[in-house]
């Protein structure tokens, strides 16, 4: 059910179902607490997805309460956490993301970090800090699948904003929408703007991994894919991604890895 819950929601597009389906499911007697606690967190995340906030803070704090020093207690503070960034409490939400970036989970640890890192790097920015919250309402309506008006968000941010610190992340999130959307000539074209525009910004690196990922698996370049693994671990060599890059590189190129 928890999967099928997930099919409903992620590709059939009918959220009501799905929200259906976790709520019948986490009813049912005996059911082990771990799928429980799972299912708590997708049927949080369908909520969201269809902008009912208080339900689904009501369920991650559930599953953190219940599950408080696993890694589904992580995940559920996570993306608490997340969620209040996305409704503006930069603070609070950063100083939750510093905690976690000590979870046992390698993956709730470098999204807490990028997070955390992103919040300190643009909070105060502005006076008014309305960059940084059209910023969080863009990505909010990317989780929500509201693709149109979250272009909308992002270019109202880029006029608005034209020398804001912001702009890289603009091009990254939309580079995020096109892989989504399945449009990876756009996805490409984003992530290059900003390796060429932002190479020394904190999403530079991210960028170029993607980018060679893309020309790897979908744009099927393999010769381009090669240079820019290999750029990444040069010119990035501090970069979370240098090893794997490194392998990446090794593999194109046709060593015994």
């Amino acid at each position: 059910m928890l999967e099928y819950a997930e099919l409903e929601a992620f590709f059939l597009n009918d959220l009501d179902k799905a929200i259906a389906l976790l709520d019948d499911m986490i009813q049912y007697p005996n059911v082990d607490k771990r799928i429980q606690a799972e299912g708590k967190l997708d049927l949080a995340d369908f909520y969201l997805m269809k902008g009912e906030v208080w339900e689904a803070t009501l369920l991650y704090s559930q599953v953190d309460k219940d599950f408080k020093e696993s890694v589904l207690g992580h995940e559920a503070r996570f993306r608490n956490a997340r969620l209040s960034y996305f409704a503006g409490d930069f603070q609070w939400a950063q100083a939750q993301f510093e905690v976690l970036k000590a979870s046992t989970s390698k993956l709730i640890a470098n999204d807490a970090l990028d997070l955390s890192v992103f919040i300190m790097d643009n909070l105060g920015l502005d006076t008014t800090e309305q960059a940084m919250q059209w910023y969080a309402d863009a990505e909010l309506l990317v989780f929500q699948n509201r693709f149109g008006e979250a272009f909308a968000k992002m270019d109202t941010l880029l006029a608005a904003f034209p020398e804001h610190k912001l702009q890289d992340d603009v091009w990254y999130l939309k580079a995020a929408v096109y892989q989504k959307k399945r449009e990876w000539e756009q996805a490409a074209a984003m992530l290059q703007r900003i390796l060429e525009e932002y190479p020394d910004d904190i999403r530079a690196d991210n960028a170029l991994y993607e980018l060679a990922e893309l020309y790897e698996n979908q744009l099927s370049d393999i010769e381009k894919a090669k240079a820019l693994y290999e750029r990444l671990f040069i010119e990035y060599s501090g970069s979370t991604f240098a090893v794997e890059a490194r392998k990446r590189y090794r593999r194109l190129r046709g060593d015994d890895v």
